[in-house]
């Protein structure tokens, strides 16, 4: 099959361009990579990887800068899948990625070296440092045509469950998605992006991705700062997208600084869950260059909606009409579909890449049809065909900009002698968006308290999954049947 790849995408415009800046570190006037420098890269980590590949995917654990984005297209061109892995994550987390994935290969970072001897995964992988890598690269024309049907990317998402799963994407159908994002939200090669979140997202990932593709310079920042955002889309970037968590932070950085214009901005997009009304308005003052818009979407689906806000007129809980591409559909517990102005659950059916899960025992969740992917979020719509996200039926916590899957707290907690029950809800928050929050019921006769089982969980669990609040009582609020009613946690104080 002789189509064009992503990275061959990457190799024409480091022959139409090879002097033009690819990657950027933000927050810095130099330490740029131009696209011909980017190309040689890729060959470079393309070689490394195909010389220790088995066929198995290659597990990337990169903090934010240009190999954590150019390992994508390093893979594609040594035939391997990518498995971004999250470096925020504890390392039983990671082992348990590794082992599920079967990763063959660990591309990492200089800061990770020697991870493996912190692990126990049931297979170990190759390790290879992308920063010591030494040699000559192979020739282009030695590598084999990618297969863009293939898997392209692994990208584990926060199961309801609480474990992971590995969600594959082929690289023909991703191309297409991003090309999608593109024209929606009007990125071209006079497009300078910011990137404030870790590439290890399908988000962060995908758009650092997608700069390449059109021949936009990427600035990156290596991890968030609200203060180096604002210089840089003050000054030099002109596209963003920034979960509510950060968009909070750089308006109050912002009002801080006196308010002074965020000028080089064209374009901000807000997505990862819902965004306050008054703070959109505000965005509005803080980017007065720019359209400021809002997109809807999970890992599996994609972004299926999207809107260009209006000051002045922002509807709480909308977040636009259908994507080029995508049929959005709501369905009723009996599975059959919506009419506008009922709530029922978002599916989509699009070119959304998703090929369904690296292990088979985790469930893809569908309509009664099989013809739509659900999202596990109540919707409604409009009678204008505008989508009003309302409520969500999965159990997630989006904290920050990251997914916790309650049930992965829930367990750890339970481990402690000292837990009897507990149930994780997340809780609105100013800066966070939602606050992971443990409600914990004591074994009789033992006494813990919030210090202890906060230890408890950072030693088993990323930071961002630990709780930031902790409150005991004596037993968790059920029905009728026996199951704990979150909702009312969700809503007020437990006791």
């Amino acid at each position: 099959m002789l189509q064009h790849t992503m990275v061959d995408q990457l190799r024409l415009n480091a022959g139409s361009f090879p002097d033009r800046p690819a990657i950027a570190r933000a927050g810095a006037s130099e330490d740029s990579l131009t696209y011909a420098q980017a190309l040689d890269r890729v060959l470079r980590l393309a070689t490394a990887v195909r010389r220790a590949a088995d066929g198995s995917p290659v597990a990337i654990l990169e903090r934010n800068g240009p190999d954590a984005v150019l390992a994508f297209f390093a893979c594609q061109l040594a035939g391997e899948p990518a498995l971004p892995v999250n470096n925020l994550l504890a390392a039983p987390e990671i082992d348990y990625i590794l082992d599920d994935s079967s990763a063959g290969v660990l591309l990492h970072g200089a800061e990770f070296d020697g991870v493996l001897d912190t692990l126990s995964p049931r297979r170990r992988p190759e390790p290879i440092c992308s920063a010591t890598l030494t040699g000559d690269a192979d020739p282009w024309e030695s590598f084999a045509p990618s297969d863009p049907s293939e898997p392209f990317i692994i990208g584990y998402t926060s199961g309801t469950t609480g474990f992971p799963k590995g969600a594959v994407y082929d690289g023909q159908g991703m191309y297409v998605q991003y090309l999608r994002w593109a024209h929606q939200f009007g990125l071209t090669s006079d497009t300078t992006v910011l990137t404030p979140g870790p590439m290890f997202h399908n988000s962060y990932g995908g758009l650092s991705i997608l700069a390449l593709l059109v021949g936009a310079t990427n600035r990156v920042m290596t991890s968030f700062d609200a203060g180096t955002a604002c210089d840089e889309l003050a000054g030099r970037c002109t596209w963003a997208f920034l979960v509510p968590s950060m968009l909070t932070q750089i308006i109050d950085e912002w009002r801080g600084r006196g308010r002074p214009p965020l000028a080089a901005a064209r374009f901000v997009l807000s997505s990862g869950s819902a965004a306050d009304p008054a703070l959109l308005d505000e965005a509005f003052d803080a980017f007065p260059n720019a359209v400021v818009g809002e997109a809807y979407g999970w890992s599996e689906g994609g972004w299926v909606t999207y809107e260009a806000k209006t000051r002045g007129a922002v509807v709480p809980q909308c977040v636009g009409r259908p994507m080029l591409g995508a049929d959005v559909a709501l369905f009723a517990p009996d599975g059959s579909r919506c009419p506008a102005g009922e709530t029922g659950e978002i599916g989509v059916r699009n070119v959304t890449p998703f090929l369904g899960y690296v292990n088979p025992a985790s469930r893809l969740e569908s309509s009664a049809d099989g013809r739509h992917l659900l999202s596990g979020d109540i919707g409604r719509f409009t009678e204008d065909g505008r989508l009003l996200v309302v409520d969500r039926k999965k159990d997630i916590i989006v904290t920050g900009g990251e997914n916790v899957a309650s049930g992965e707290v829930e367990r750890v907690l339970a481990d402690h002698p000292a837990v009897r029950e507990t149930a994780v809800v997340g809780r609105p928050d100013p800066r966070w968006g939602e606050a992971v929050t443990a409600v914990v019921a004591r074994t009789p006769d033992r006494e813990v308290g919030e210090d202890e089982l906060r230890a408890h969980c950072r030693a088993r669990l990323a930071a961002y999954k630990v709780p930031k609040r902790f409150e005991f009582v004596p037993e968790l609020p059920r029905n009728s049947m026996g199951k704990v009613q979150k909702f009312l946690l969700r809503a007020s104080e437990a006791s």
